[in-house]
């Protein structure tokens, strides 16, 4: 889950230091010393191009992360270009809780990078034989208004149903004011089966849907879960369980915060957002409920979070050696629930983030240099910035696919 704000650019602060002029020797000496010392502190750090060095970079983001943003904790991965694979932490798990530790076994609201799991699944579904080119007309207990008449499960999937992110009308506007003021739930109107299909069925989302478009949707995401709940007689959480959890050796992951395991689930914290809240205050994480599940309540790991990464970079890389992905760039055009966006140095970067009070998550692949990263974090913060710093920190150790390892 996510709200689409511009946002910053992720980057350290510098610290500025204030000199005035005099005559004094000593003065001289002191500022001499002051200047190489700003210099240093300003100078960008340099990484040898070994493991070594970019397990330093990874945990300098972490720092950095934590330092400059007031942040309370980051959980940071990378698989590497040879398959290797790293990860750092830092900051704390839960300000209510000191003596939790912040781990990559840490278990998070992952929100929308939920979406690529439940792409996995339906792809593994379809190679099973579903048929996701059935219209939702044909479903049984929908029952939605005849605008959907056309929409297919695949165009749920594809993001191209036309359906908006959220529904923007004067009574979902309370939601999101509760939550802002008084720790509500800004998804309240969407997290039952009911409130969903009533919400699908109001005059935006019916208009919508009759000018079908490529269009990045979380209540699209909510009906897909309905649909595929509807045409396969299972529950989505059951069938991510056997499609894409037990094949793929996942120990932590769930639709919701698992049980028995309380002692390495993370706090939710502000930042960001909500607007008015003190940074780093203890928040409650969003229930999605049957209605919103599928577009972000998946609870996991970094752990769990890097198996997945690995499985999407392998099938985007092949697909990539296929027919490469080109177009237009930016987040307008979905493609398999990524944007397609040039990182700094001019690399294809498929990049897929969410965030939902008290968390923001990043999933970032270059196509050109074959590195993948994850970022998790117990922070509502604008999840696209930092990611694409640390793509950049990245691509100037690691220039194209054929530099790693370094010597090669």
């Amino acid at each position: 889950m996510n709200a689409r704000v511009p946002a910053p650019n992720g980057k350290p602060v510098p610290r500025i230091l204030s000199r005035r002029r005099t005559g004094s020797l000593p003065f001289l000496l002191a500022s001499a010393v002051l200047c190489l010392l700003f210099a240093a502190c300003s100078t960008p750090r340099e990484y040898p191009r070994t493991e070594a060095g970019v397990q330093q970079l990874l945990q300098d983001f972490a720092d950095d992360y934590i330092s400059d943003t007031r942040s309370v904790g980051i959980v940071a991965g990378v698989i590497l270009p040879d398959e290797t694979e790293l990860a750092a932490v830092s900051g704390r798990a839960d300000v209510l809780d000191p003596e939790k530790k912040l781990t990559p076994d840490t278990i998070f609201p992952i929100g929308s990078l939920t979406k690529n799991m439940v792409f996995a699944m339906v792809q593994e579904l379809e190679r099973q034989g579903l048929d996701i080119d059935v219209k939702l007309k044909d479903l049984d207990g929908l029952d939605l208004p005849s605008e959907y008449d056309a929409v297919t499960v695949r165009d749920l999937l594809l993001h191209q149903s036309g359906l908006p992110r959220e529904s923007y009308t004067l009574s979902s506007l309370w939601p999101v004011i509760a939550a802002e003021i008084w720790d509500g739930n800004v998804y309240e109107d969407y997290v039952t089966r009911e409130g969903l299909l009533e919400t699908l069925a109001n005059s935006e989302c019916r208009s919508a849907v009759s000018n079908p478009r490529s269009r990045y949707s979380n209540l699209g995401y909510g009906l897909l879960g309905l649909a595929l709940e509807s045409l396969t007689g299972e529950t989505v959480p059951a069938l991510m369980e056997r499609t894409v959890i037990k094949p793929w050796g996942l120990r932590d992951t769930s639709f919701g915060a698992p049980e028995g395991k309380e002692d390495r689930i993370v706090g939710t914290h502000s930042g960001d957002i909500p607007f008015f809240w003190f940074r780093g205050r203890h928040v409650r994480s969003h229930d999605l409920g049957e209605g919103l599940r599928t577009a972000g309540g998946v609870w996991s790991s970094a752990a769990d979070q890097m198996r997945c990464l690995r499985k999407y970079r392998e099938g985007f890389l092949a697909m990539d050696r296929e027919t490469p992905f080109s177009g237009p760039m930016g987040e307008t055009e979905v493609h398999y629930n990524y944007y397609l966006v040039e990182s700094p140095a001019g690399h294809r970067c498929l990049i897929r983030y969410g965030m939902t009070f008290g968390v923001a998550s990043f999933f970032g692949i270059d196509l050109d240099t074959h590195t993948a990263i994850l970022i998790l974090r117990n922070n509502c913060d604008w999840p696209d910035g930092v990611g694409m710093d640390l793509l950049e920190r990245l691509e100037k150790l690691i220039p194209d696919a054929d530099s790693w390892p370094a010597g090669s």
